[in-house]
């Protein structure tokens, strides 16, 4: 069982890192920020319903994380090399952030990234640790620090498990200084 669980959480790291398996990537903008899958796509579509789609909105998952975590952490985000804090709490080591967000969207896989580097993460290894190095970071996490924009991406699945891939930028005033990253099952 638990080399299943971990063959499990290894495929997801690898899709995740990947960005996607095999469904073409559509990145928006917050302000076109919905995506759809096409319902070709057995997972995300209904058996004998090919006019079903799913779609995820940035916008909305933008809102229901910031109003979250502004209610959990009160203060703004700032960041000091590599540590990164809401408030006066700081997030590195201790996992508040990703875990609350995943009381919001239940068996998402979340990150936290400052630069290239994630600090905080959902994803746990065999030893129960935090996994937070070990695999690739994916190429939209840049794009996002740099544009300062949301993204939606399919991410694949894993399993039985179908995943939308969200990157959030994490802003202090108007610089966007980390990029919170939400693979939302489906």
């Amino acid at each position: 069982m638990k080399t299943l669980l971990f063959a499990m959480i290894t495929g997801l790291l690898i899709v995740s890192a990947l960005g996607y398996s095999g469904i073409e990537d559509r990145n928006y903008n917050t302000e076109t920020s919905q995506t759809e899958v096409p319902s070709s796509y057995s997972s995300f579509a209904e058996a004998g319903d090919s006019q079903q789609v799913f779609t995820v909105d940035a916008d909305e998952v933008m809102n229901k994380v910031n109003t979250a975590l502004d209610k959990k952490f009160p203060g703004e985000w700032t960041v000091s090399n590599t540590i990164l804090q809401k408030g006066a709490y700081v997030e590195n080591g201790n996992y508040g952030i990703v875990d609350e967000i995943t009381k919001i969207y239940p068996e998402s896989i979340v990150s936290l990234f400052v630069n290239q580097k994630r600090i905080s993460g959902t994803i746990k290894g065999e030893d129960g640790k935090r996994v937070l190095e070990g695999y690739p970071v994916s190429e939209a996490v840049s794009q996002t620090m740099k544009s300062g924009k949301a993204s939606v991406i399919s991410a694949g699945s894993v399993g039985s498990t179908s995943y939308q891939k969200i990157y959030l930028p994490v802003k202090s005033k108007e610089e966007t200084i980390a990029v919170l990253t939400i693979s939302i099952a489906q």
